[in-house]
Order: structure tokens, then C-alpha cells, then sequence
């Protein structure tokens, strides 16, 4: 994990160092691991908000009443259900990240490898994917949105306010992997800058469309769930 969060600390702080100094390697390596990585992160700290924010109150009310010598002799048990049931959720959604999260950078690489082709560029694609995997780094800001959940839930924070950060970190997510796009865009492609953000910014638009969706759509069905 050392090795991991000294390629995202470059990544994030360095992009042109980092993609300039990248060197070719196939993306079924490093690069995969790193996307594997970024999933499984990801999946480990939505279970853990699960967690504090759906199987605490539940657990809270199956307990309610029992105390004393009754309540340690039911800590095993207890503890056994916990650890049974954040091991299900850690699987499902470090599973869930996981795939949408080849899906969705995979297909980035290869549209854009289309695009920058047909704007003259010629480069690797197999590098294009290896840079793209990377850029996966940018994901780790939705930890923020993990926790503005429990804020929300327990801190009395109003959804609105939620809503509110929720947006902001989703599009600022989305500018800087714009911007890690166009930087491997142009150094795998040698284009000019002007194409190298004329490019990238086609999977963008897609990304941008989608979060009004869901802020529109699927945010306000999730509110009872979060307060």
C-alpha cells in the first residue's frame, strides 16, 4: 500500500511529471493493479460508512433492553454477525467498484484513442489505457462524499448542505481527471494542447451528464437512507 499511495500522492500533485515519466508497460500490470486498488479502497470505506450508518442502528435496536451479564454472553454472537455481515458488504460493493470502475476507464481509453486518432495523433493504445487506469487516483475525493454522509447522519447536517458538497467534489473530480486526460492525451498522442482538451473532453461531457442525472434523479431517493 506504500507503493500505492506514493504513486497517488505523484499522480495528484504531479500529473506531468507522472505521465511523463510513465514508462510503457502493459496495462494488464501495473496500472490494473493500481485501478484494483483504487475499487477495493473505495469498497472498504463505503462498507465501513454502511456500516456506521445502517447496521449500528439496527444492531442498536436488536440489543435494546439487555444488559448486564446477558449482554456480554451475547458479544460473541454479536461481534460473529458483524463481522459476517460487513465481510457480505465489503465483497458486494469492493465487487461493484471494481467492475464499474474497468468498465468505465476502459471504454475512456479506447473512445479516446478514437478521438485523438482521428485528430491526427498518432500513439499507443495499450498506453492510453495504462494512463487512463492511473487517473483512476482522482476517485479516492469520494471518500469526502463518504463522509459528509456520516456528517449528515449524525452530526445534523442538513441534506441540503450534503447535496450541495456532493456536486462540488463530483465536478471537481470530474475537471481534474479532465485535465489528467488531456496530459496523457497529449503526451501518448504528441498533439497539440488545444486537441489534447478538444479530445478529452468528450467522456466528460458523458460523466457530467450523468451526475445531473443522478443529482436530479437518485440523490432525493436517498435522503431517507442518509438522514
Amino acid at each position: 500500500m506504500a507503493q500505492y499511495f506514493k504513486t497517488w500522492w505523484t499522480i495528484i500533485f504531479r500529473p506531468i511529471y507522472f505521465y511523463a515519466k510513465l514508462k510503457e508497460e502493459s496495462w494488464q500490470d501495473d496500472s490494473l493493479t493500481f485501478l484494483l486498488s483504487t475499487s477495493w479502497i473505495l469498497g472498504f470505506v463505503a462498507t465501513l460508512i454502511v456500516f456506521v450508518i445502517q447496521y449500528v442502528p439496527i444492531g442498536g435496536t436488536l440489543v435494546e433492553g439487555i444488559a448486564g451479564f446477558k449482554f456480554i454472553l451475547i458479544l460473541p454472537v454479536l461481534f460473529a454477525l458483524a463481522f459476517v455481515f460487513f465481510l457480505i458488504t465489503f465483497l458486494i460493493l469492493g465487487g461493484a467498484f471494481t467492475c464499474a470502475f474497468f468498465v468505465l476507464f476502459y471504454s475512456t481509453a479506447t473512445t479516446l484513442n478514437q478521438i485523438y486518432s482521428l485528430l491526427g495523433g498518432k500513439g499507443s493504445l495499450n498506453r492510453m489505457i495504462q494512463s487512463v487506469f492511473y487517473s483512476s487516483a482522482v476517485s479516492l475525493v469520494a471518500l469526502l462524499i463518504l463522509f459528509l454522509m456520516v456528517l449528515t447522519r449524525y452530526a445534523g447536517m442538513d441534506f441540503m448542505l450534503f447535496r450541495y458538497g456532493y456536486n462540488f467534489l463530483y465536478f471537481s473530480m470530474l475537471l481534474y481527471i479532465y485535465g489528467l486526460l488531456a496530459v496523457a492525451g497529449r503526451l501518448n498522442y504528441k498533439i497539440s494542447k488545444a486537441k489534447s482538451f478538444l479530445g478529452a473532453i468528450a467522456p466528460i461531457i458523458v460523466l457530467l451528464i450523468f451526475g445531473l442525472i443522478f443529482d436530479k434523479i437518485a440523490l432525493p431517493k436517498l435522503q431517507s437512507w442518509i438522514t
